[in-house]
C-alpha cells in the first residue's frame, strides 16, 4: 500500500486509510459456512466482521449519543449534515460501491445488513441504507459522465445527499413493483420530465434526486439537481423522527440526453440495488428491535415491585425470551436470503416474506416493550416511542402488509406449481 496508512481495527489490518487515494480500504473474510440440506447456510460472523461493526459503533456512540439524536430529531428536522459527513469520512457510505468508487474490499449485502443493525439501534438520522444500499451500488455500475462521477464522489463523501424515487409494490391484475409514473418529453436538444412523488426520504435535505424511468421499451435513470426552478419540494410529516420525508413535484424539469443514464443491464441493476436496499433496512429493523430489547431488559432488571426486580417474574421472563427468539428468527432469515443470492426470483420472494415478518415483528416487540415498561412506557419520559414510530414507518415504506401478503401468496402458488421453492423455517 502506498501512502500513509492508519488502521481502524488495530492489529488486524481490517481497514486502512490510504492517504494517496484518500480512500478507506477494508478486506472482510467470509463467514464460516455449513450446509443444511442442499443450501449453504452462513450463520456466524467472523471476528473481523465483529470488529468492523465495533468500529462503526464506536463512531456512532461518539457522534450520535441518544441525547444528540433527540436534539437533531426535534430541533433540526431529523438531519444533521455535520453528523452525516462524519459517517461518510470513514467510507461507510461506499461499502457496496463498484469499480473506481470502491472503498471496501470483499464486502457484500450481508455485511451491509450487519452494519445497518447499528444504524437502526442508534436511529441515526440520515439516509444510510438508501445511500449505501441503493444509490451508490446502482450509480457506481452505470456509464457516467465526468460531471456525474463527481456527483457520485460527493455523495459517497457525504458532501452531497441524494434522494431516490423507488419502485413501489402495487396491485393491478397482479402484485408487483412498479416504476414511478413519469411524463418524459423530448424538446429540441434536451428532455423535460414531469411527475409527482410522495413520501421520499430526506427529500428536503437532498442535493440530487435519482429517478428511474421506463419509457416504452427503454429504461433510464435521471440524475436531477434539486436546485432547478422546475423542481418543487415540500416537507411532509413523518411518523419516524429519524427519517424526514417530503413530496416532489417535477414541472418540466430539464435534463440533457447525456444526463439520462442508460445501460443494457439497467433494469437488472435497479432490481439488484432495490434488493440490497431491502436487505439493509432488514438490518435497521433487526438492530432497532435489538436495542428495544436491551433497553427493556435493563428496565425490568432495575425496576422493583414487592421488593424484587420486575424481571424476576416468570411472565416477564417469558415475554423477554419470546422477543429474543423473534429477533433471532428475523436475523437468521435474512442470512438465509444471502445464501440464495444467485437466484433472483427466490431472493425477491424471500425478501418480501422476511420484510412481512420483520415489520410485524418490530411493531409487536415495541408494543411488548411498552407493556413491560408499565404506565411509563406510554409516556415521552421513556424513549421506546422513537423506535415504535420507526416500526410504524417501516410497515408502509414502499410496501403494505396486505400487498406483501398478495405478492407472497401469488408467488408461492407459482413456485409450488413449478416445484422450485425451498421453504426455510
Amino acid at each position: 500500500m502506498d501512502g500513509e496508512v492508519s488502521s481502524i481495527a488495530s492489529g488486524n489490518d481490517l481497514c486502512w486509510n490510504n492517504s494517496s487515494t484518500k480512500k478507506y480500504h477494508c478486506k472482510i473474510p467470509r463467514l464460516t459456512k455449513f450446509k443444511r440440506g442442499q443450501i449453504e447456510m452462513e450463520y456466524r460472523y467472523t471476528e473481523q466482521q465483529l470488529m468492523l461493526k465495533k468500529a462503526l459503533n464506536t463512531l456512532l456512540k461518539k457522534e450520535m449519543a441518544f441525547e444528540t439524536f433527540v436534539e437533531i430529531a426535534e430541533k433540526e428536522n431529523g438531519f444533521s449534515k455535520k453528523k452525516w459527513m462524519k459517517l461518510a469520512e470513514n467510507g461507510w457510505l461506499g461499502i457496496l460501491a463498484h469499480g473506481e468508487f470502491q472503498t471496501l474490499e470483499e464486502v457484500d449485502t450481508l455485511d451491509l445488513m450487519y452494519l445497518a443493525e447499528s444504524i437502526g439501534a442508534s436511529l441515526f438520522p440520515g439516509p444510510f441504507s438508501l445511500t449505501s444500499g441503493f444509490v451508490v451500488p446502482l450509480m457506481s455500475q452505470l456509464p457516467l459522465t465526468d460531471n456525474q462521477k463527481s456527483v457520485l464522489e460527493a455523495i459517497i463523501g457525504g458532501e452531497a445527499v441524494a434522494a431516490a424515487v423507488l419502485p413501489k409494490l402495487v396491485k393491478r391484475d397482479e402484485t408487483y413493483f412498479q416504476y414511478p409514473a413519469v411524463e418524459l418529453k423530448k424538446v429540441k436538444q434536451h428532455y423535460e420530465i414531469s411527475g409527482s412523488y410522495e413520501h421520499l426520504q430526506f427529500l428536503q435535505n437532498a442535493d440530487y434526486i435519482i429517478l428511474p424511468i421506463e419509457d416504452n421499451d427503454q429504461t433510464f435513470v435521471a440524475l436531477i439537481s434539486t436546485k432547478q426552478d422546475n423542481v418543487i419540494i415540500s416537507a411532509e410529516e413523518s411518523v419516524d423522527l429519524s427519517k424526514p420525508q417530503g413530496t416532489l413535484v417535477l414541472k418540466n424539469a430539464v435534463v440533457t440526453e447525456e444526463e439520462l443514464i442508460t445501460s443494457e443491464k439497467l433494469k437488472d441493476l435497479i432490481s439488484e440495488s432495490l434488493r440490497s436496499y431491502f436487505i439493509a433496512i432488514n438490518g435497521e429493523i433487526i438492530g432497532g428491535a435489538d436495542e428495544v430489547l436491551n433497553r427493556t431488559v435493563h428496565f425490568v432488571s432495575e425496576r422493583k415491585q414487592f421488593g424484587v426486580p420486575v424481571g424476576s417474574f416468570q411472565a416477564v421472563k417469558h415475554m423477554i425470551a419470546d422477543i429474543k427468539v423473534e429477533i433471532e428468527k428475523a436475523r437468521s432469515y435474512s442470512i438465509y436470503i444471502h445464501s440464495i443470492a444467485e437466484d433472483e426470483e427466490k431472493v425477491t420472494l424471500n425478501l418480501l416474506c422476511s420484510r412481512y415478518f420483520n415489520t410485524d415483528m418490530y411493531k409487536k416487540i415495541c408494543e411488548s416493550s411498552i407493556q413491560l415498561h408499565g404506565g411509563m412506557g406510554f409516556t415521552w419520559e421513556e424513549s421506546i416511542h422513537f423506535w415504535y414510530k420507526a416500526a410504524m414507518y417501516q410497515l408502509y415504506h414502499l410496501t403494505h402488509p396486505a400487498l406483501m401478503e398478495d405478492y407472497i401468496h401469488q408467488n408461492l402458488l407459482n413456485t409450488v406449481k413449478n416445484k422450485e421453492f425451498h421453504y426455510h423455517n
